[in-house]
């Protein structure tokens, strides 16, 4: 579970700048100027290349992705991590894996201005994420209802190739083991004019859009929060866009704040629309007044990156709690976690948790068959935990996370 590490330099000063693949927050050693990092689709990378003297070099692409999938079975739900990469486009000779390569080496963000060929994908991420699922699929216990992934960091990895008497590796300078001699000339051509400016990995001013005021967060984050406005601001596409965020009422000074995901969505085929649909549907055993049975109904997931079982346990716990009664609107105190985990992929888990409160269990598999699930609002909830020696513990609830396994899960 190794982060890469990526060569840069600043885009205001140009000074050297050693960056994690997590990193989305970069505060400039030498100028101070603090910028976040955006792009239009996905992270591109290039890995080293030694470029011998007269040679071309042909960059091959490899999708890469890294995160849990999550599995629901009829006698609850499973997981497995997968930190992979697999070539898009298939050509004779190259090889089908970089291994660990990229996580060894130092990448960097592939730039409009990068020298060499490079080869287009033929290969759409989606087909490769089957194939990965597909793969690793086989190992778990049959029958699979449903299937997502969780924590994902997916990007394109461009690695260095070029032809003389074969087909040479130009990171360590040697033949291929299993190239047969490609010529240089068999290698598709691609024109880089029309995409230059796709693969730019935009450095923007962290400044508030809306007052100009600096914005703050750690290094990963992907919320960060306007102390001067008291506005949170969250990437979409090439921008920074508005978003609402909560807070715990009346919580004392001195707590532990962690971030969670508020997302409303209209649910087919089952009726859950208020807490009182929600008692129905996980057969809660308590008698609930009228006034909170006619309460919104939100799926809660943490919005920080967290091992597998933790993230359902947590997702599955404050779903059926229903806290947003507890909150109101304000920005997290100054002891918060950072925002690690992107909505998007906190919806890809949402039918995983359905699944795992629905009852009776007999019928999940022709339950989750018709249910179709679609996000229509979402915002954050910052909750106060209690530290002790080895957790955090929500003061209302009493769950817990383990301090050892929140830091490491920045690896995820």
């Amino acid at each position: 579970m190794t982060t890469f590490r990526i060569d840069h330099q600043c885009p205001q000063c140009g000074a050297p700048a050693n960056l994690e693949e997590t990193d989305r927050l970069f505060a400039c050693p030498f100028c101070r100027v603090r910028s976040f990092l955006l792009t239009r689709d996905y992270f591109r990378y290039v890995l080293p290349a030694k470029n011998p003297a007269g040679k071309d070099i042909v960059y091959f692409p490899y999708w890469r992705f890294k995160g849990t999938l999550l599995f629901s079975l009829p006698s609850g739900n499973d997981h497995k991590f997968l930190d992979v990469n697999q070539r898009a486009a298939d050509l004779p000779g190259v090889p089908a894996t970089l291994g660990l390569r990229a996580q060894a080496l130092k990448l960097k963000f592939l730039s409009p201005d990068q020298p060499g060929r490079f080869i287009s994908p033929s290969h759409s991420f989606s087909e490769t994420f089957t194939a990965f699922q597909t793969r690793f699929s086989q190992t778990l216990p049959k029958p699979i209802l449903y299937s997502a992934h969780l924590g994902e960091s997916m990007g394109l990895l461009y690695s260095p190739f070029y032809a003389k008497d074969r087909l040479y590796d130009a990171v360590l300078d040697r033949p291929v083991d299993n190239g047969n001699g490609i010529p240089l000339e068999s290698f598709p051509e691609i024109e880089l004019k029309d995409e230059k400016t796709d693969w730019r990995v935009n450095f923007i001013p962290a400044l508030c859009p809306d007052c100009g005021w600096d914005l703050e967060g750690q290094r990963s984050a992907l919320v960060l929060h306007c102390r001067n406005c008291t506005s949170s601001w969250y990437p979409s596409g090439e921008t920074l866009t508005r978003v609402q965020s909560d807070s715990m009422q009346n919580a004392e000074t001195g707590h532990f704040h962690l971030p969670f995901w508020q997302i409303t969505c209209e649910i087919s085929d089952i009726a859950l629309k208020n807490y009182g649909d929600l008692a129905k549907a996980a057969n809660l055993p308590k008698i609930i007044d009228a006034s909170v049975a006619a309460r919104e109904f939100r799926f809660w997931t943490p919005a920080f990156k967290v091992r597998a079982q933790t993230f359902l346990r947590l997702a599955e716990s404050f779903t059926l709690i229903q806290a947003q009664e507890m909150l109101t609107p304000a920005l997290p105190p100054e002891r918060h976690y950072a925002v690690t985990l992107p909505v998007e992929e906190a919806c890809e888990s949402l039918k995983v948790v359905l699944a795992g409160f629905l009852k009776p269990r007999r019928r999940i598999a022709e339950m989750l068959t018709r249910i179709t699930i679609h996000p229509t609002h979402f915002r954050l909830a910052y909750l106060p935990f209690r530290e002790d020696q080895h957790d955090y513990i929500q003061i209302q609830t009493g769950q817990a996370v383990n301090k050892n396994l929140l830091s490491l899960s920045c690896n995820l």
